[in-house]
């Protein structure tokens, strides 16, 4: 009984999105719009509403329950190291830069806004959520400063360390976290008609990157990249939450928290990889590819995440 209300909470949690992405490429394959338009709109997501999205957030985390200075700890340090250790290993192994770029996105970025918050709804106590938003206002914000420098440093040439500082400082979805950080610790409040635009901005963000992301799908691509494919899926969904949750067992988390870690580190490639990408030149159609593909495998990777750990009593 438990493996089944586990696979339909995880089958709740990620079909709105796979249903979101197929409409996307459905409106690509009927020629509705110029296929120009759907760049057009992952540039306005990336640059306006999904910064939305993590302002809000942060701005809404109820800070009584959500610090845990252990679990946001482990988070940073998992995130740091497991990054170095990609970008070290792709940098030797990916000579293309723009390629490698989307290597190392896919293997430390999850889609902790979307698929992590969805899942947690369902599997998290009221403490746990509030926990878990405030682990995303610290954890988003550093992937977001690793995917600037990432995609800064792989675009081929030498590194430019005031570019790549000016990309950081500039990128609207550090600014959105980093204005939601300011207004949750200085207490300051927006007037009610405001936090309710933003709130539907941020709405209108989710399902905008999704369209977007769904109709840059190809399938004649699939193809061409699939070892890369194959290994990066596996990356994501398989050796980076296996690796994680064995470390965070080991230093003994148990039930919400480990639960936070286990969205953190078992969710999909970021939907916002595609539109950084995009915007930073890399190779952003093997990007498109690995966050649709790990986003229509993690439901059958999230399921028997939940169902060992909670055969085992852990969570």
């Amino acid at each position: 009984m438990i493996q089944t209300e586990n696979f339909i909470i995880a089958v709740r949690c990620v079909t709105p999105m796979f249903l979101t992405l197929c409409v996307g490429l459905l409106l690509r394959r009927a020629h509705i719009v110029p296929d120009e338009a759907f760049h057009h709109l992952s540039t306005i997501s990336f640059r306006s509403l999904l910064p939305c999205v993590l302002f809000y957030n942060v701005y809404s985390a109820d800070l009584s329950a959500a610090i845990q200075p252990k679990l946001l700890l482990f988070l940073l340090l998992w995130v740091l190291v497991w990054f170095l250790v990609n970008y070290a290993a792709y940098t030797v192994s990916v000579p293309d830069p723009r390629r490698r770029g989307a290597y190392i996105q896919s293997a430390f970025r999850s889609n902790i806004a979307v698929i992590g918050v969805s899942l947690a709804q369902s599997m998290l106590s009221q403490e746990g959520l509030a926990a878990l938003a405030f682990a995303i206002s610290v954890v988003v914000p550093l992937y977001n400063v690793l995917a600037v420098i990432t995609l800064e440093t792989c675009r081929g040439g030498a590194m430019d360390p005031g570019k790549t500082l000016r990309g950081i400082v500039r990128n609207p979805l550090i600014i959105g976290c980093f204005l939601g950080v300011v207004f949750l610790f200085s207490g300051l409040r927006l007037p009610s008609p405001v936090e309710q635009t933003v709130r539907n901005l941020g709405s209108a963000g989710s399902v905008t990157t999704l369209l977007a992301l769904g109709a840059s799908f190809e399938l004649s691509g699939v193809a061409q990249n699939r070892k890369a494919i194959i290994h990066c899926t596996l990356h994501r969904l398989l050796t980076a939450p296996l690796l994680g949750l064995a470390a965070a067992i080991l230093l003994g988390f148990r039930g919400d928290a480990l639960g936070i870690v286990l969205v953190c580190l078992a969710a999909p490639t970021a939907s916002t990889a595609y539109p950084m990408a995009l915007a930073c030149d890399s190779d952003h159609q093997l990007t498109a590819q690995l966050v649709v593909i790990t986003s229509l495998l993690c439901t059958f990777t999230l399921f028997c995440w939940i169902f060992f750990l909670k055969q085992f009593g852990l969570l």
